[in-house]
């Protein structure tokens, strides 16, 4: 079973929808739109540039890759997790980069580093592990992982801008094996497009936010 723009964009606005049910604070939605959008433009674009890339496929899988991000406290599950389960049914490959957008390279450290993401709960560490080690790797998966390293509540974002945000938002200093890589993402898709994957989301020197922030 394959989704459609329609039917993400529905789940999109079933999310959306939730959050207000339960209280959220809506004023904040905009951030996590804003996200979600440009790392769908961006694995479109992306996409488009590489023959046998599925474009629309690309767009549907950023779009919903964080599909259960807003959720994860309330659920006190790792949102790769839940977004996998809740898009398993719908379509594989985009459950597939809800699992997997954020262990780049499909590499997963040692359940001791990220116990915390996963909540303390192991059974759910296993069974990432297990996926990875028995699946290969695909042009598919990095392609999310580096649209969502490309993004974020502004939009597309280089990844040392995306560093510094994440530093600021969180109080964490950045390592240099975080950056390095997302700097071998990047320059394993700039051999496959022949050129420099920023040039594509940039105007006179200004990198284009791909969305407006709503008011």
């Amino acid at each position: 079973m394959l989704l459609s723009i329609q039917e993400a964009e529905d789940i999109i606005a079933e999310v959306k929808g939730r959050d207000a049910a339960i209280g959220r604070d809506m004023s904040r939605w905009w951030m996590y739109e804003n996200h979600i959008r440009a790392a769908a433009n961006i694995a479109k674009t992306i996409a488009s540039k590489i023959d046998g890339m599925d474009e629309t496929q690309a767009y549907i899988c950023g779009l919903l890759h964080d599909v259960c991000r807003t959720n994860e406290r309330q659920e006190a599950r790792f949102h790769s997790i839940t977004g996998y389960e809740k898009l398993i049914d719908k379509d594989e490959m985009v459950a597939r980069s809800a699992l997997l957008h954020m262990f780049l390279w499909n590499k997963i450290p040692p359940y001791e580093k990220v116990a915390q993401m996963f909540f303390d709960n192991k059974k759910d560490y296993d069974f990432v592990a297990d996926y990875i080690q028995k699946t290969k790797t695909t042009d598919e998966d990095l392609l999310i992982q580096l649209a969502d390293n490309l993004s974020n509540k502004d939009g597309f974002v280089t990844i040392e801008q995306r560093a510094k945000d994440l530093s600021e938002r969180r109080g964490i200093k950045i390592s240099n094996d975080w950056l390095d890589s997302r700097y071998r993402l990047k320059s394993y898709f700039d051999k496959k497009i022949g050129g420099n994957i920023y040039d594509l989301f940039t105007k006179n020197h200004t990198y284009n936010l791909t969305i407006s922030r709503e008011r």
